[in-house]
C-alpha cells in the first residue's frame, strides 16, 4: 500500500511533454526531445528508455536506456548532454549504418517510457509514443523526356535525378510508371486512375529505355510518366508527373540540287531541254486559277504517259518536288506537264545526267 501511494505521488508531481520531430531529416538526438516538468518540492531521479519501431513490420528497429536523470523542480527541457551517455541497441543493420547521422528513409512510431525507483524493481511513472516520418529534402526530379515533349521517337529513353540526401537511403530503388492520359483527365488523375502501359519495380540505375520488344508507343497520344523513389520496400518520395506525346514522323523532305526549279510554260513558249544531275526534280508553277487539284503528267519522247501524280494546285507560285523512280532512265528525254482548269498546258522537258 505504501508502494502504490509513493506511485501515485510521484506520478502526480511529474508530467512529461513529447514533441513529434517535424516531418522530413531526423538525427538520433532529436529522438530525445521530451519536455519533463516536476510540479513537486522535491527532485525525481528518473531514466528513459525508448523503442523505436518500424511502422511497416511493427518491429524494433533500435532500443535505447538513457542513464539516471535527477529532475528538479520546474520544467527541464532535455538536451543531449543531458543524457549522455546513452545505452544504444540496434536491431536493424541501416538504423546501425545511420547512427551518428540521420535515421534512414521510413515511417516510424517512438515509444517512451519514464522509470523511477532502483533499476532492479523500477517503476514505470509515464509511457506514450509519438509518429516520426522521415522523408529526403527533395523527391526525384524528372530530366528526360521534358515535360509536354513532342517526340517522335516511340521507344523513348526515360532519366531522372535522384532523392537528396542520398546518404538517408540504405536500399535506393525506383518505380516507373507510364500511362496514357485521356482527353478528359489530366496528368496527375491518368497516373492514379489508369492502367500502366509500362511499369517497372526496383530499379537501382535512373535510366531506362522503353523496350524495342514491347509495343510502339502510338502516335498523337498523350502520355504521362512519374518516378517513385523507395527504401527498400518503404515509400520514400514521389516525382512530379511529366508529360509527352508521339508525333508523327516527319516526312522525307526532299529539294533539287542548287535548289534548281524547272519552270513550266505555256506549251506554245516551250523552248529548251534541261539536264538535271539527279532523280530530284523540282518544278515552278505559276497558277491563276483558285486552289484545286491537277494530275501532273510524265511523257516520254512518244508521248505516252509514264507516271502521273496528283498534286493540290494553290493560287500563284507552286513549287514542287518529285523523286523519280526506275521508270525514268538517263540519257531520255521526258516531258512533264499540267492543266489549268480552262485546259491550257503548261510544260517543260528534261533529262537526267548519267
Amino acid at each position: 500500500m505504501t508502494i502504490l501511494i509513493t506511485i501515485l505521488s510521484v506520478d502526480a508531481q511529474l508530467s512529461v511533454s513529447l514533441q513529434e520531430p517535424p516531418a522530413g531529416l531526423v538525427q538520433k538526438q532529436q529522438l530525445w526531445n521530451l519536455t519533463l516538468i516536476n510540479t513537486g518540492n522535491t527532485p525525481i531521479s528518473i531514466t528513459i528508455g525508448l523503442n523505436l519501431i518500424n511502422i511497416n513490420d511493427n518491429q524494433p528497429v533500435l532500443t535505447a536506456l538513457t542513464k539516471p536523470l535527477s529532475i528538479s523542480k520546474g520544467v527541464k527541457q532535455l538536451k543531449p548532454i543531458d543524457i549522455s551517455p546513452v545505452d544504444y541497441n540496434y536491431y536493424s543493420s541501416a538504423i546501425g549504418r545511420f547512427s551518428e547521422t540521420f535515421l534512414p528513409i521510413g515511417n516510424y512510431r517512438a515509444c517512451y517510457t519514464v522509470y523511477t525507483g532502483a533499476k532492479e524493481t523500477p517503476i514505470v511513472l509515464f509511457e506514450d509514443c509519438v509518429p516520426i516520418e522521415v522523408q529526403p529534402l527533395s523527391p526525384p526530379q524528372l530530366t528526360m523526356p521534358a515535360d509536354s515533349a513532342s517526340l517522335q521517337n516511340r521507344y523513348p529513353q526515360f532519366s531522372w535525378l535522384p532523392p537528396t540526401p542520398v546518404t538517408l537511403f540504405s536500399d535506393l530503388n525506383y518505380d516507373l510508371i507510364l500511362t496514357e492520359v485521356r482527353s478528359d483527365q489530366t496528368a496527375s488523375s491518368a497516373i492514379q486512375e489508369n492502367m500502366p502501359v509500362y511499369n517497372l519495380y526496383r530499379l537501382t540505375t535512373m535510366v531506362n529505355n522503353y523496350p524495342a520488344s514491347a509495343r510502339a508507343l502510338d502516335t498523337g497520344k498523350v502520355y504521362a510518366w512519374r518516378i517513385i523513389a523507395k527504401n527498400g520496400e518503404t515509400f520514400a518520395a514521389q516525382s512530379e508527373v511529366w508529360t509527352f506525346k508521339i508525333s508523327p514522323e516527319k516526312p522525307e523532305t526532299i529539294t533539287p540540287v542548287g535548289g534548281m526549279y524547272l519552270e513550266l510554260k505555256n506549251e506554245q513558249n516551250y523552248t529548251s531541254t534541261a539536264v538535271i544531275p539527279d532523280n530530284i526534280l523540282g518544278i515552278k508553277y505559276y497558277s491563276y486559277d483558285k486552289t484545286h487539284e491537277a494530275a501532273i503528267r510524265f511523257l516520254n519522247e512518244r508521248g505516252e504517259v509514264v507516271k502521273e501524280i496528283k498534286k493540290m494546285i494553290e493560287y500563284g507560285n507552286n513549287f514542287l518536288v518529285f523523286k523519280l523512280d526506275k521508270s525514268f532512265a538517263t540519257e531520255t528525254t521526258y516531258f512533264i506537264e499540267v492543266s489549268d482548269l480552262q485546259l491550257t498546258k503548261y510544260r517543260t522537258s528534261f533529262r537526267i545526267s548519267k
